[in-house]
């Protein structure tokens, strides 16, 4: 099986953004065979809207901010509301509830995990084991799992966790559970990844709901009610509220 992890928001404990105060971590569980039917669809959907010459790369942040400096040009077509209105829908139709696939996802409350620990985990680290027990229970058979590389010193520090846990178990497996079932790839953002870029628009709109923005996503992201029926098991919600 393949899995495409994505993140959405950073992992800073210290210099907490209030208006996204979130950390999450998602994956896209999916057969190879029907990936390959995704991977087609997002495609054609990109040369559709986009008019991809194979090197544009769909970003929540730069679909949602193409003023940004840093977006590629091509999402100016995302200030129309209109053509935003009909990707959305047009993403959620041949995409979300076409293809078979299942999402896992961690979300971590900042704020209250550097307010609960004198020494909380990392974030990313702490979302990847508890996607690593989710993968291997929902996933079938083999899992390569393919993450995008944030840099040459997180690239490393995510290796070395991943070989720890391979080591010592996770949660709910054992390290050699953890290692006949699973590998771990990183992919350099430029390969064009679709499976990377599908989760992201996924993650990001979770995360969004969950901050309580629904009613501002109409037309405006993907739908959550559609990408809440490929949930594997409800997200994981860290520090959980007290009852």
């Amino acid at each position: 099986m393949l899995i495409f992890v994505d993140e959405t928001g950073d992992h800073d404990l210290v210099n907490i953004d209030p208006q996204y105060p979130l950390f999450g971590l998602g994956a896209i569980l999916i057969e190879e065979n029907e990936y390959l039917k995704m991977d087609a669809e997002v495609k054609i959907i990109k040369r559709e809207f986009f008019k991809d010459d194979g090197t544009f790369i769909l970003h929540s942040s730069e679909l949602k901010r193409p003023r940004d400096k840093r977006s590629d040009r091509r999402n100016s077509i995302m200030l129309d509301p209109k053509i935003r209105s009909a990707f959305y829908q047009n993403f959620d139709e041949r995409i979300i509830k076409s293809k078979k696939f299942k999402v896992t996802a961690c979300f971590i409350r900042k704020q209250t995990m550097a307010d609960k620990y004198v020494y909380p985990a990392d974030p990313y680290h702490f979302s990847f084991e508890n996607l690593l027990n989710r993968i291997i229970r929902y996933g079938n058979g083999f899992n390569v799992i393919h993450t995008e590389k944030r840099g040459p010193e997180l690239d490393t520090e995510l290796l070395s966790e991943y070989e720890r846990l391979t080591k010592v178990g996770i949660h709910s497996y054992s390290a050699e559970t953890l290692s006949a079932k699973t590998t771990l790839k990183l992919i350099n953002k430029k390969e064009n990844m679709n499976g990377l870029q599908v989760i992201d628009l996924i993650l990001s709109c979770l995360a969004r709901k969950g901050m309580g923005k629904k009613d501002k996503m109409v037309g405006n992201d993907l739908n959550p009610r559609w990408i809440e029926t490929k949930l594997a098991c409800p997200p994981t919600i860290f520090p959980g509220k007290k009852k």
